[in-house]
């Protein structure tokens, strides 16, 4: 009979928990974007809560996040855009 040998602490489920950890991390990041900007009086866009999701889920990076909400500003900026 062969029997399986256990090497170390179990890291069952520590995938996971990373995970929801990462998570709680990034939605606190995105919280403390939205507090920031409420008190000075300005509100997220439809595109950057949309993004920010994204990020909070880990489909986009915070270096992503932030080129994705630069670019929308810079077309914002640019003459004649509205």
């Amino acid at each position: 009979m062969r029997t399986a040998l256990h090497h170390g602490p179990s890291t069952k489920g520590t995938t996971m928990d990373n995970h929801h950890n990462d998570q709680a991390q990034r939605r606190a990041a995105v919280e403390s974007v939205r507090g920031s900007l409420a008190a000075e009086g300005l509100e997220t866009s439809t595109a950057y809560d949309d993004d920010a999701e994204r990020y909070v889920s880990g489909s986009l990076t915070a270096d992503e996040l932030v080129a994705r909400a630069e670019q929308r500003y810079r077309r914002q900026a640019e003459p004649g855009a509205e």
